[in-house]
């Protein structure tokens, strides 16, 4: 795709960034990993609204707390590589977490805390890698299929050349416009001058195309009832103002997971852990620091 000024993602141009980088064969994937190397391990999967700066007002909490905590760019995302792909497949971003896993030498089983399509892909780790993940944290995840403004875009950018066209005409202001996310206007500008920083590099809006046509969006409810199936204690977290993932999805997911420990935070939005730390983040901390015995 066309995009004049803007620089390519080498060694030479990541100098500078924050994090670490690693080369694995998915491509060179932007990471962070802190906290006691003796700690539980959680692993953090953001969505598709922002990279793992969406992280930035979760991790020291956690890490305080004791946990060893891995965030990281998904493919296409942030500073990670914008692999070549026509599509980008739930396959393929297990296949980069598995790969980041091995790499840095932590131990299986880890916790997963997933946001939005970060909550499915968790699901699906989990689902394909029995006995690797111990709990799972699931912050307004994507069930089924999205409705309203948001389908009738996937829908759009499904469809091949309409797709490409709306991307070219689209200003990067677009792509970092959490309005639908964050009701805080501070809060939400702090996160989209992070977003921002990505689109300095080329690759974003194809990467963009190719998240959506994989199967990424498509409704993982049988990554969840494997997840049943294993017994995995499971909790589920859901912002009362939440435009992007309705209240009816998130019924339709307890009713499949009846055992699911439930929050709902009210007044929070879709990025509600971003947004209210202070209320999500006891939260988090309670459950994947809980004794193995006790679960609600």
């Amino acid at each position: 795709m066309f995009e004049i000024g803007k620089k390519d993602l080498t060694p030479e141009t990541r100098e500078g960034l924050p994090g670490s980088f690693v080369d694995l064969p998915t491509g060179v994937s932007h990471y962070e990993l802190r906290g006691d190397p003796d700690g539980r391990c959680v692993v953090l999967i953001h969505g598709n609204a922002a990279p793992y700066v969406s992280w930035d007002n979760t991790i020291e909490d956690l890490v305080e707390a004791g946990l060893r905590v891995l965030r990281y760019d998904l493919i296409g995302h942030g500073f990670t590589d914008r692999a070549r792909l026509r599509t980008f497949d739930r396959a393929l971003y297990m296949e980069q977490l598995a790969e980041l896993i091995d790499h840095l030498n932590v131990p299986y089983p880890v916790s997963v805390v997933g946001t939005s399509q970060g909550g499915s892909i968790g699901a699906s780790f989990a689902a394909a890698n029995p006995g690797n993940v111990e709990r799972l944290a699931l912050l307004s995840p994507l069930f089924d299929d999205f409705v309203g403004s948001e389908g009738l875009m996937a829908k759009i950018l499904s469809t091949r050349f309409l797709g490409e066209f709306v991307l070219q005409l689209a200003s990067d202001s677009k792509f970092t416009d959490l309005s639908n996310g964050i009701s805080s206007p501070d809060r939400r500008a702090a996160l989209e001058n992070e977003v921002a920083k990505q689109l300095q590099f080329r690759g974003k809006r194809r990467a963009i195309l190719a998240n959506w046509r994989g199967d990424s969006f498509t409704d993982p409810t049988a990554a969840y009832e494997n997840v049943k199936a294993q017994g995995i204690p499971t909790l589920l977290s859901w912002g009362t103002q939440d435009k992007l993932i309705l209240e009816d999805s998130m019924r339709r997911l307890r009713d499949l997971l009846p055992d699911i420990e439930y929050h709902e935070i009210e007044g929070a939005a879709h990025l509600a852990h971003y947004e209210y730390p202070d209320r999500i983040n006891p939260i988090l901390i309670d459950f994947l620091t809980r004794p193995e015995s006790v679960h609600l």
